[in-house]
C-alpha cells in the first residue's frame, strides 16, 4: 500500500504545481526535476510546493501520530507500523526523494539564477525554505547529504553525509549571507509566485530569524549552544507578524491539502483516529480549542484510544473523534504561536525569565486566534486553568511552555511537535497507566520497554545507491538525534 500512496503523492505534487499558477513549468522543462530553463517565477512555485507538499503530507501523519495527537483506528490497518514504532528503511523512501531531488535540487537551481542576475529577494526565499527542509531532514534523520549533495543527486550518486550538527552550521551561514545580499541587491519582487507570504519581504526576514531561532533552541542544551545568538534575536523581536502558510488549495481533486487528499479523499478517513493523549489533557482542561482540532464522534462525548490500542476493537470507529482537517487546510512552515513560545522558553532559560510569561500568554492567544477560538485570555488570566505559574521551578515553568506548546502544533505542526518532545522531554511519558505525564508508549510498541521513537531509518533508496550512507543506527528509531534530551 505505500508504492499506492507515493505515486498518490506524486499525482498530487503534480496537481498542485499546475494549480498553484505555473502551469507552463511542465511545458518547458521534458525532466521536472532538472528546470535549467524556467524562469524564477516558475520555479519558486515549484520548490515551495516541494518542501510544503511532504511537510504538510506524509510527514504531517507521521507527526500526527508520533506526538501522540492521532492513533490507528481499530477499524483499519494503514498506519499500525508507525503507530508501533515498527518503521522499515523505506518507508519514506518517496518523500526523501522528492525533497532532495525535487524541491532541494529545485531551490537551488533558483539560488544559482538568483545569485547569477541579482535577484536578492528570490535567493533569499529560495535558502529559507531550502535550509527549512534541510533542517527538518537533519532532524528526522540526525545526518544528511549536505556540503555536497547539491550537484545535483542526479549527477552525484555518492554525496557525504553530513552530521547534524554541521549542517546547522551551514545553514545558519546560508541564511545570514542571504540576508545580506538580500539587503544590497534585492532586485524584482515575487508576486503570486511566493506562495506563502505574496512577496512580502519583511515577512520573509522574519522567517529568517524565527528558523534562526528555532535553529539555535534545537541546539541550545548542546556545545554547539549559543546563548548570545538567542538574547539578541529575542532583543531584536524581528519574527514573522503572521503565520507562515501555504494556502493554494481548493476543494477540488489533486488540489486539496495534501494530508487531506491521502488520508480523507483517497483513504477514506478511516486510518486516524484521535489519541487519548491529547483528547484526555483538553477534556481535563475544559478546553475550547478541542471543537476546532477534533471532530466528534456519534456518541455526543469525546471518544479516544489509547495511543497504539488498535488490536482492541471495544470502540467502533464512528464512536472516536477524528482529526479536523479540512480540504483547504493551510500547510503551516511556522505560526505565531510556534514564535511567542520560543520566545517564551528563551527568556526563562537565558534571560532570567524576564518577559516569559509575556510571551508564554501571547502565545496561547496565537493559538486560540489562529483556530478561530475566543476567550484565550480567560485560561491563563488569573485564576485560569493555564495561568503562568509565577512561583513554580524553571523547570515546571519549561513544561508549562512546552505543554502548550503541543497544544497549539495539533493539526498545523504535528512534526515539529515531535521534534520538541525529544527536544525538551515535554509533555512526559506516563510510566504506567494512571501515573503522572501527558503522553504514553504506544500499547503496541515494538522498542525496548519505555523507549519511544526518535527519528528514522537511513532511507532504502540512499542505503542502495550511495556507497557513503552511515550504517543505519544501532539502535534503531529508538536512538537520539544529536540534539535530544
Amino acid at each position: 500500500m505505500k508504492k499506492i500512496l507515493n505515486k498518490y503523492n506524486t499525482i498530487a505534487i503534480a496537481a498542485l504545481l499546475l494549480f498553484a499558477g505555473c502551469k507552463d513549468y511542465l511545458d518547458i522543462n521534458d525532466d521536472p526535476n532538472n528546470p535549467t530553463d524556467a524562469t524564477l517565477d516558475l520555479i519558486l512555485p515549484v520548490g515551495i510546493s516541494s518542501v510544503g507538499i511532504q511537510v504538510g503530507g506524509s510527514y504531517h501523519n507521521l507527526g500526527g501520530f508520533w506526538s501522540q495527537y492521532y492513533t490507528q483506528s481499530p477499524d483499519a490497518g494503514q498506519y499500525e507500523d508507525i503507530d508501533e514504532y515498527n518503521i522499515t528503511p523505506d518507508f519514506f523512501d518517496r518523500e526523501w526523494t522528492d525533497i532532495y531531488a525535487g524541491g532541494i535540487n529545485d531551490l537551488e537551481t533558483i539560488r544559482n539564477k538568483a545569485m547569477a542576475d541579482g535577484e536578492g529577494n528570490y535567493y533569499l526565499i529560495a535558502t529559507l525554505v531550502q535550509a527549512y527542509g534541510y533542517h527538518f531532514l537533519a532532524d528526522l534523520y540526525n545526518e544528511v547529504p549536505y556540503s555536497d549533495a547539491l550537484g545535483g543527486l542526479d549527477a552525484n550518486f555518492s554525496p557525504t553525509w553530513d552530521k547534524g550538527s554541521a549542517v546547522y552550521t551551514g545553514l545558519l551561514k546560508a541564511i545570514d549571507d542571504a540576508m545580506d545580499m538580500q539587503a544590497s541587491t534585492p532586485g524584482t519582487t515575487p508576486g503570486a509566485d511566493d506562495l506563502v507570504f505574496g512577496g512580502d519581504m519583511s515577512q520573509w526576514i522574519g522567517f529568517a530569524n524565527t528558523l534562526k531561532l528555532r535553529i539555535h533552541m534545537r541546539q541550545s542544551a548542546t556545545p554547539q549552544g549559543d546563548q548570545a545568538a538567542i538574547k539578541a534575536l529575542v532583543t531584536a523581536n524581528n519574527f514573522i507578524s503572521q503565520d507562515a502558510m501555504m494556502t493554494a488549495f481548493a476543494d477540488e481533486q489533486n488540489k486539496r491539502n495534501p494530508y487531506y487528499e491521502i488520508q480523507v479523499d483517497r483513504l477514506g478517513g478511516v486510518n486516524q483516529a484521535a489519541s487519548n493523549s491529547i483528547v484526555k489533557y483538553l477534556v481535563d482542561n475544559t478546553d475550547d480549542r478541542i471543537d476546532a482540532l477534533l471532530v466528534q464522534g456519534g456518541t455526543g462525548q469525546w471518544v479516544a484510544k489509547e495511543q497504539g490500542d488498535f488490536a482492541n476493537r471495544d470502540i467502533s470507529f464512528g464512536d472516536l473523534a477524528t482529526p479536523n482537517i479540512t480540504a483547504t487546510h493551510p500547510v503551516y512552515f511556522f505560526t505565531v504561536a510556534e514564535v511567542n513560545f520560543l520566545v517564551a522558553e528563551a527568556n526563562l532559560r537565558f534571560n532570567g525569565g524576564s518577559g516569559a510569561k509575556e510571551a508564554y500568554d501571547a502565545g496561547i492567544d496565537a493559538s486560540f486566534n489562529m483556530l478561530g477560538v475566543p476567550g484565550s485570555s480567560t485560561y491563563h488570566g488569573a485564576g485560569g486553568v493555564y495561568e503562568w505559574n509565577a512561583g513554580g521551578t524553571m523547570d515546571e515553568q519549561w513544561e508549562q511552555i512546552m505543554l502548550q506548546k503541543w497544544v497549539a502544533m495539533c493539526n498545523s505542526q504535528n512534526l515539529e511537535a515531535f521534534f520538541e518532545m525529544n527536544r525538551t522531554g515535554y509533555p512526559k511519558y506516563a510510566a504506567g497507566v494512571g501515573d503522572p505525564g501527558e503522553l504514553t508508549i504506544s500499547i503496541g510498541s515494538v522498542l525496548p520497554a519505555g523507549k519511544g521513537p526518535k527519528r528514522l531509518l537511513f532511507p532504502d533508496v540512499e542505503v542502495s545507491r550511495n556507497t557513503n550512507t552511515p550504517s543505519q543506527p544501532g539502535g534503531g528509531i529508538g536512538e537520539k538525534v544529536w540534539w535530544s534530551k
